[in-house]
């Protein structure tokens, strides 16, 4: 049907055995936390009794991720940057020091499905398919996760993968029992439970000439059996409707930069958004307890507009040694111009003409992203959301008590305010040396059509702001600071859960603020500034920058540096004529601080995204903080930049959801 991968012999090359393995590891490792699924492709004509591992799944599948064909995946992973780094010698020390380490984290992931991810690298001589099934009526086990592997050819490696695992199993007090099922042996592996231990754990394997299957549920791999017979009426996911709806969306758009510029169609994935949140917050363990529960919120509030994502993953080719293509379906649910209900309403993308990046934008800058959106619409529609949320209407007391307090600003937002926001949000990143855990700083801009109400407005609200004072920086532009004492604190201490939310608490204590520090200034129309803007940054001295270049009308900015110029350059050719959003980045100075945080130890203790994974996903709860990575052995930024890549990406409203492009370019 789409005819993009074709299987190649096995890769033969032995000196890089081990480090394919490892890289292996790591790349698999991501691939079971992320959201995917697989693209329907042919195979030769060698291939064409093989079934797919997309025409066996049901159409119940969460999430699915696929490599179509992992010798190839392997090849082009080895030409890509992060191949070569990782292969480069002056990473050695600290690979090998993480080695030990990175196969403990995935032993969580063996005791799922039982297959360790080396053996698959060396039995799968195909597709390898990792894919997440709800069983929402199961409570203690609501989700299963499967693995199939195409092994033809190399099913003698995948015996001996099998048996090693029956040895393990067996030392580890697991029972195991065999079954009969559609003329084939299916090995059941059950564990007693510990005491107080409500999940049941199972392990499940079946293997003949052309497949393994791996699950931790025997109903699954006993499904997949009977549907290779013919013997079940169950649809499978290539049938979907909406899985063909964005992987063929997804093939079209790659099909013409693979085709003139070579490359490797590496990964390919689908999702349901919400069962896959579902799920992962269950494989996490993630208990908020009687907070509110994001999901539900959101399906609540119309997000679950949102029906699925897909996408496909190119490697190596000519151009971009990293190209993403894929697709957001979420079609209307109304009529209207809104498109969705309740507070899905603030999805209001708006497409608009590619322009050029202001100019006001410092040449140094780390990235740029544009994103045209309905403001005022988008604030309105977050009040059913906010009430919600705390369990009380709410929103209109805040709106009428800014307006209506005499103690408080008196800002009239729905007249002064929200009118005179313009459709357009600009968002740039830096970050200074030396790194320091403040260095990450971030200025947001939004377009502003009458700079007079929204500065008297901005007047307002700070005059009443205690820690608040205007900085005598830039003749012309009033620069509000307001400086608290204390440290930083987190921005977002729940980064990856649910709302950090209270029910039913009969004191609700006061929550820190989200910054000490920051400052905020509407900004006029410069002379070679398209309009006003109204500005916020985490970091005074970044807006006194971006400031004093509007005022002096610099002409040459972040959009005349040559990489960038490539990277606009790259967009305009992958189709962005129109986006709802579009961004460059460069990676070595996006990845700056916070590399060199991690060198000394430090980037558990900063304020950034990165920061806030480690914290929660990668460090060792029952281990030293400091030791929980040990990263005294990688080489200084200098020594390795040549390995990180600039790229960019876009966003296009469609009339039944979103369009996602992303790069990495060659160097």
């Amino acid at each position: 049907m789409y005819n993009l991968v074709s299987s190649l012999p096995r890769i033969n090359a032995v000196s890089k055995t081990t480090q394919r393995r490892f890289v292996f590891k790591l790349v698999f490792l991501l691939g079971v936390y992320a959201v995917a699924a697989p693209l329907r492709a042919q195979e030769t004509a060698q291939r064409e009794t093989y079934k797919s591992a997309i025409e066996l799944l049901p159409d119940s599948v969460a999430g699915m991720v696929r490599i179509p064909n992992l010798p190839r995946f392997c090849e082009a992973w080895e030409k890509t940057s992060i191949g070569k780094l990782l292969d480069d010698e002056a990473m050695q020390p600290f690979i090998e020091a993480q080695r030990e380490r990175a196969k403990n984290y995935l032993e969580a992931f063996d005791n799922k499905v039982g297959v360790r991810p080396e053996d698959l690298y060396d039995m799968a001589s195909g597709e390898l398919v990792v894919s997440w099934l709800p069983f929402p009526n199961d409570k203690r086990r609501p989700f299963a996760l499967c693995v199939i592997a195409d092994v033809r050819g190399r099913t003698q490696q995948a015996k001996m993968a099998i048996d090693q695992l029956d040895e393990d199993l067996k030392v580890a007090g697991w029972i195991r029992e065999d079954i009969e099922h559609q003329g084939q042996t299916v090995r059941i592996y059950n564990t007693e439970p510990k005491p107080g231990q409500l999940k049941v754990e199972q392990i499940v394997i079946s293997l003949d000439e052309t497949r393994l299957l791996a699950a931790d549920r025997d109903l699954v791999v006993t499904d997949i059996l009977d549907t290779l017979a013919g013997d079940t009426d169950d649809q499978p996911i290539v049938k979907l409707e909406a899985f063909q709806n964005v992987l063929k969306k997804s093939s079209q758009a790659i099909l013409e930069p693979v085709k003139t510029g070579g490359g490797t169609v590496a990964i390919e994935w689908f999702a349901r958004p919400f069962q896959m949140a579902r799920i992962l917050r269950e494989s996490l363990e993630v208990d908020r307890g009687n907070q509110v529960d994001i999901v539900k919120l959101l399906e609540n509030q119309g997000f679950d507009a949102i029906k699925a994502a897909g996408g496909i993953v190119a490697l190596a080719g000519e151009k971009y040694q990293f190209l993403h293509r894929g697709a957001i379906l979420a079609p209307p649910v109304t009529d209207k111009p809104s498109k969705y209900e309740l507070a899905a309403k603030m999805l209001q993308f708006e497409n608009a003409p590619l322009a050029t990046i202001p100019s006001w934008i410092p040449p140094d800058a780390a990235s740029f992203s544009r994103i045209n959106l309905r403001f005022e619409e988008m604030f309105w529609a977050s009040e059913t959301l906010l009430n919600e949320a705390f369990g009380d209407e709410i929103f209109k007391d805040i709106i009428e008590g800014i307006r209506d307090d005499e103690d408080g600003p008196q800002i009239d937002i729905a007249k002064n305010v929200l009118p005179n926001l313009d459709d357009q949000l600009i968002l740039v990143t830096d970050n200074t040396l030396p790194s320091e855990l403040n260095s990450e700083r971030m200025l947001i801009a939004i377009r502003i059509s009458d700079a007079k109400a929204i500065g008297t407005a901005i007047g307002k609200a700070m005059e009443v702001e205690p820690d608040a004072s205007i900085m005598d920086a830039v003749p012309g532009v009033d620069i509000w600071r307001v400086q608290r004492g204390g440290e930083d604190d987190e921005l977002d201490e729940d980064l990856f859960g649910d709302l950090d939310i209270g029910l039913g608490d009969e004191e609700i204590e006061e929550s820190p603020p989200l910054l000490d520090h920051w400052a905020i200034a509407m900004i006029d129309k410069g002379v070679n500034s398209e309009a006003p803007y109204l500005m916020f940054s985490n970091d005074p001295d970044l807006l006194v920058s971006v400031a004093t270049r509007i005022r002096a009308g610099e002409k040459a900015g972040l959009g005349a540096e040559p990489e960038i110029k490539a990277i606009v350059a790259a967009l305009q050719e992958l189709g962005c004529k129109t986006p709802a959003l579009d961004r460059v980045v460069r990676t070595k100075l996006s990845l700056r601080a916070k590399y060199n945080l991690l060198r000394e130890g430090k980037l558990k203790d900063s304020d950034s995204v990165l920061s806030s994974f480690y914290r929660r996903f990668l460090e060792d709860k029952d281990a030293d903080a400091d030791e929980a990575i040990d990263a005294a052995n990688l080489p200084p930024l200098n020594v390795i930049e040549k390995y990180l890549p600039s790229g960019g990406g876009y966003t296009e409203t469609t009339k039944d959801g979103w369009s996602l492009t992303g790069f990495l370019l060659n160097q």
